[in-house]
């Protein structure tokens, strides 16, 4: 009796893992838009009833006017970073023949002396290690160019489909946003008289505890990261300060990598070149952002998702495998919502 009991269990739990992989790999990516405007209503409902209950403004007013205030804040900041990242994606690429110069004079002067001490250890003749090593990074400039010249065309159209894509995404949360204006009531009162709602109601709200805890600890630790390490580009007079900042508050939510893998060696380059100053500042911002995740997440995610480091982390890792660079949410969440549906299947 007690293995048929645990065999039932182990079915479940295999036919919900299933369900839940097929539901974010399928469903989500149509839903997402659907779902975030109305997470969205549903934090700016109470400032609009706020105001429209206490502060006695009409109903037009409060609704749609919270909404508008919503959409141009919103705007003007996701607008001002993109302009600043937009010039310094233009400057690296205006400066990419400087620096490529720069690369080659740097490899073939390391080259030479590295050529002359295989020379010197192996008996060879004079300049055959050289030789051989400039003939290697001519083959590898030449293939990067073809690479390069056969997929530009492919990158740019990737782009242009992927910007029409968050551009319809945007438009779809938008006008999803000021139909919920209207319907966010009667909505509730629908979900409410459904025989779904207890079932439903359970399940999410512990994905509301629990994951979106999730998602707003990794939020709060990738904007101060990416506000530390831009800053401190910044501060080293880095004209790519904004780029780089938000690349490695990116790279950080990575659970192997994180952001000593640029912020170390950099730093480290730095003071072996006497730059001890700038040197220190990089040292100092990794500290920075390795102290805010550890905190944040010790304090954040210990208590609002119950889930030990390891769970954690295997979760993020199999999420990465099985969905992509978007497992590093999807993963946790998915996670979140087996613990879930298990506990309402368990008698």
């Amino acid at each position: 009796m007690h293995t048929t009991s645990l065999f039932r269990h182990f079915m479940i739990t295999v036919g919900i893992s299933v369900a839940v992989y097929l539901f974010m790999t399928f469903l989500l990516p149509y839903l997402f838009p659907f779902l975030l405007a109305y997470i969205l209503m549903r934090m700016l409902w109470p400032v609009m009833e706020y105001l429209h209950n206490v502060c006695k403004f009409p109903r037009f007013f409060s609704h749609y006017g919270t909404l508008i205030l919503f959409f141009g804040g919103i705007s003007a900041f996701f607008g001002a970073v993109i302009y600043k990242l937009y010039t310094q994606i233009r400057l690296l690429f205006t400066n990419i023949p400087v620096y490529h110069q720069t690369a080659v004079s740097f490899f073939e002067t390391r080259c030479a002396s590295f050529g002359r001490c295989i020379d010197h250890h192996f008996n060879l003749h004079f300049g055959t290690a050289k030789t051989f090593l400039y003939e290697q990074m001519a083959l590898i400039g030449k293939n990067t160019t073809k690479f390069m010249n056969n997929n530009i065309w492919k990158c740019l159209y990737y782009m242009l489909s992927q910007s029409f894509h968050i551009f319809a995404f945007l438009i779809i949360v938008c006008v999803s946003m000021i139909i919920l204006v209207r319907e966010m009531k009667p909505l509730h009162d629908m979900f409410r008289k459904s025989r779904y709602f207890t079932p439903v109601h359970f399940v999410l709200t512990n994905v509301k505890e629990s994951g979106l805890t999730y998602l707003k600890t990794e939020g709060i630790i990738l904007l101060l990261n990416g506000i530390v390490c831009s800053l401190a580009f910044f501060l080293i007079h880095n004209p790519y300060f904004l780029l780089l900042g938000v690349a490695i508050a990116v790279l950080d939510a990575f659970p192997v990598l994180g952001s000593g893998m640029f912020l170390l060696p950099w730093g480290f380059f730095l003071f072996l070149s006497k730059e001890y100053l700038n040197a220190s500042i990089l040292f100092t911002a990794y500290i920075i952002t390795l102290l805010i995740r550890e905190i944040l997440e010790a304090r954040l995610l210990g208590d609002g998702m119950h889930l030990n480091a390891f769970v954690m982390l295997a979760a993020i890792f199999i999420g990465i495998e099985l969905f992509g660079i978007g497992g590093i949410l999807l993963g946790p969440l998915s996670l979140v919502l087996i613990r879930s549906l298990l506990q309402l299947a368990s008698p």
